[in-house]
């Protein structure tokens, strides 16, 4: 019931989860990736990642939401729900963070979405399985923040995932410390 009965696994949950995700769940994380990881290329404090607003990423930029294939959408999600049962449960707060990636502007989840969630939730992906999707940094940023975006990492089991996430996907301490101050500010 209720959350288990949502998200990730056949091929019609994919199709409509990046669907629904393309519609601004992407231009989030996408514009918090690349704030995050512009200040950090730049030498920039932890603390200018977290002020002003998140806004779209530049096209070209590699963070943009057309630059999201289906697949790495469908991987956010994955990142998202992983962190969100990391720590052996989701709240409501962590819930209504991954169903409002999947809804569309009506507010509802597509058919076969339910299935979708319920398959990722009865067996949440490790950080080695979503890092072995993972091609580019860019792209391993934008998963990191999927990730962080879901959670506020206030248990053990989440900030453990956290911290094995940016390892297994190759993002350093100081990155992974902008795209986590980034995200307290979205």
């Amino acid at each position: 019931g209720g959350l288990g009965a949502l998200i990730l696994g056949t091929q019609t949950g994919r199709s409509v989860a990046v669907t629904a995700a393309k519609l601004g769940a992407l231009a989030l994380i996408g514009g918090l990736a690349y704030k995050a990881y512009q200040n950090y290329q730049n030498g920039g404090s932890t603390d200018a990642a977290a002020e002003g607003d998140i806004e779209m990423p530049p096209s070209g930029s590699g963070f943009e939401p057309a630059a999201v294939s289906n697949d790495d959408a469908v991987l956010m999600l994955r990142a998202m729900i992983a962190a969100a049962a990391a720590d052996g449960r989701i709240d409501g707060e962590e819930q209504q963070r991954i169903i409002e990636s999947l809804q569309q502007g009506s507010g509802e989840l597509e058919p076969g979405a339910e299935e979708f969630l319920a398959s990722e939730l009865n067996a949440p992906a490790s950080p080695d399985v979503i890092a072995a999707a993972v091609g580019s940094k860019e792209q391993a940023a934008r998963i990191y923040a999927a990730a962080r975006i879901a959670v506020d990492p206030d248990t053990r089991g989440e900030q453990q995932f956290l911290y094995e996430l940016a390892r297994r996907l190759g993002i350093d301490q100081d990155l992974a410390h902008h795209i986590n101050a980034a995200a307290r500010n979205s």
